[in-house]
């Protein structure tokens, strides 16, 4: 889970403002789980606005890059409850999206030593993404994690922050 959850506030450190449709239909994701969500997060409207101006006056930078968000939806699911056609399914939603015209910004595939499947698009304007999101399993941690952001996210910003804080180890992302 942690993977997951440093993959997830990637993608959220790295907005700011456009409106975008939701990538996937993050409700029909509970028809591949017999369990319901452990972690449900829906971030939209008044809500991010409150995010917003909680964090302007201590994290300026960041305020400003989710400002313009319209959504973050994120969930958490017992990857032990989903059906044994899982990873196949989420190959079509990404296919899906890939149609849609959205481009794959990283793809991990699980094998024996490390198993784990990640997958996470972009929908790619040019100089912005225009939405983002991520989906991964982690056997070992027993989770699968969906994180769809809209809104547009800036590259720059991204290593703006990233380098505020360190820097991203992007070796460390898929493992």
């Amino acid at each position: 889970m942690t993977r997951l959850l440093l993959v997830a506030l990637l993608a959220l450190a790295a907005t700011t403002a456009h409106a975008q449709t939701t990538s996937i239909d993050v409700g029909a994701l509970d028809t591949y789980f017999q369990e319901e969500a452990k972690v449900e997060v829906n971030l939209k409207g008044s809500l991010l606005r409150l995010l917003v101006e909680a964090s302007r006056e201590d994290e300026p930078e960041f305020a400003e890059m989710i400002s313009g968000l319209t959504a973050v939806t994120v969930r958490v699911y017992p990857l032990a409850s989903a059906g044994n056609d899982l990873i196949p399914e989420l190959g079509r939603l990404g296919d899906t999206l890939e149609d849609a015209g959205w481009s794959t910004l990283l793809r991990v595939r699980g094998d024996d030593e490390d198993p784990g499947d990640v997958w996470i698009y972009v929908l790619d304007d040019g100089e912005v993404f225009n939405g983002l999101t991520v989906m991964a399993t982690d056997p070992e941690e027993d989770d699968a994690a969906f994180v769809v952001i809209d809104g547009q996210i800036d590259p720059a910003q991204i290593g703006r922050l990233s380098s505020r804080f360190g820097g991203v180890d992007l070796n460390e992302v898929g493992q």
